[in-house]
């Protein structure tokens, strides 16, 4: 994961993470008001239809493996409006707006 970060959810079906290595910010929840950092080694569990961003706020890319319970969970991802919150957090996102 390069960089940078879009808010979106998965529509139908939950997303399993592992960090390989590098470091993300994610920021979950309704309004996005829930904030975690996860490294190397962490594990975070997204449930279906949770609005999510996460943020690769380092210069580094972040490896992690990915599991969902979709085989076509790309169809399902839905971009969201990006509040206007994150610009004073964590600056201006690439492509974030």
């Amino acid at each position: 994961m390069a960089p940078g970060g879009r808010p979106h959810l998965h529509e139908g079906h939950e997303s399993a993470i592992f960090i390989q290595a590098g470091q993300v910010e994610v920021w979950h929840g309704q309004d996005l008001a829930e904030h975690m950092v996860l490294r190397a080694g962490d594990y975070i569990h997204i449930p279906a239809d949770t609005p999510h961003m996460p943020v690769n706020t380092s210069a580094e890319d972040m490896v992690c493996l990915v599991a969902r319970t979709d085989p076509d969970e790309q169809e399902g991802v839905r971009i969201l409006n990006l509040p206007a919150w994150p610009d004073t957090r964590v600056g201006p996102l690439p492509g974030g707006r």
